[in-house]
């Protein structure tokens, strides 16, 4: 059953672009039923109208309390169909009222591998401690900032002369990949949380098996090149290390856990 979308961004929008064209392409089963921010100016309204999405954009100045913005927020979201969001640079933080109307169906991703670096300056923070590898983490949001289950997490090599921005642009460049596989996941229904722990349950191939008559193939897992002897029905899943054989949507020496699947 694919997603129906509201995406939640306060800025340029790169992330839900990514979103928009992955199910253009059939990557991503989503319906995008709404592109939410509380910024008029803010750059995503724009993306979105280009692909025909509906917009709406409330100023959260205007209303008395975070919890009467939210309350609104979540009335805007129902109206347009959608059960699940996707927070995808929205910088506020959201109320337990809006969690507990969308339970489990609330994801965000953040530019640091949590729990390092929690808060609105995750590739700041990691240059400044000095750290060697960042990188980014799509989790289910919880009431404490930046806490919630972590679903996937994207990490790139910090290198000693790095910049804020040349760490941030390193990763970007796994945030694109891993937040649009993460939503298929839960699209697929393949996320079960356990306590803290997200895990990722088989994939149904007969389920999805429908979806391949464009020539996209049946997802399969990517493993790391210790792996590759035998029946893949019996491989275990290692973590995509992303560089002996270097793929140039990705830095140098990437890695990300889970594995991406084909196609992302």
């Amino acid at each position: 059953m694919g997603l129906k979308l509201a995406i939640l961004a306060s800025g340029s929008g790169s992330n839900a672009q990514t979103m928009f064209e992955a199910v253009e392409q059939g990557i991503l089963d989503a319906d995008i039923r709404l592109v939410f921010s509380n910024r008029l100016d803010a750059k995503v309204l724009e993306r979105a109208k280009k692909f025909g999405i509906a917009t709406c954009c409330l100023d959260h100045k205007a209303f008395a309390s975070r919890e009467d913005f939210d309350k609104k927020m979540c009335e805007v979201i129902r109206e347009h169909g959608a059960d699940t969001v996707a927070m995808a640079g929205y910088m506020r933080m959201v109320t337990p009222h809006f969690l507990n109307a969308f339970p489990q169906r609330v994801l965000n991703i953040h530019p640091a591998i949590l729990p390092s670096f929690a808060g609105a300056h995750g590739a700041r923070d990691a240059v400044n401690y000095g750290v060697k590898f960042s990188g980014c983490s799509v989790h289910f949001v919880s009431e404490e900032m930046d806490a919630g289950p972590i679903i996937i997490q994207g990490i790139v090599p910090c290198d000693q002369d790095d910049t804020e921005q040349d760490l941030q642009n390193k990763i970007h460049a796994l945030e694109h990949r891993i937040y649009v596989q993460a939503l298929q996941w839960l699209s697929q229904n393949r996320l079960n949380i356990q306590g803290h722990t997200v895990h990722l349950l088989p994939c149904n191939e007969d389920a999805i098996a429908d979806n391949t008559a464009d020539n996209t193939a049946i997802p399969s897992l990517i493993y790391s090149t210790e792996n590759t002897q035998g029946n893949s029905s019996q491989h275990t899943p290692k973590a995509t290390f992303l560089g002996v054989e270097h793929d140039e949507r990705y830095p140098l020496g990437a890695m990300i856990y889970p594995p991406l699947e084909r196609g992302f």
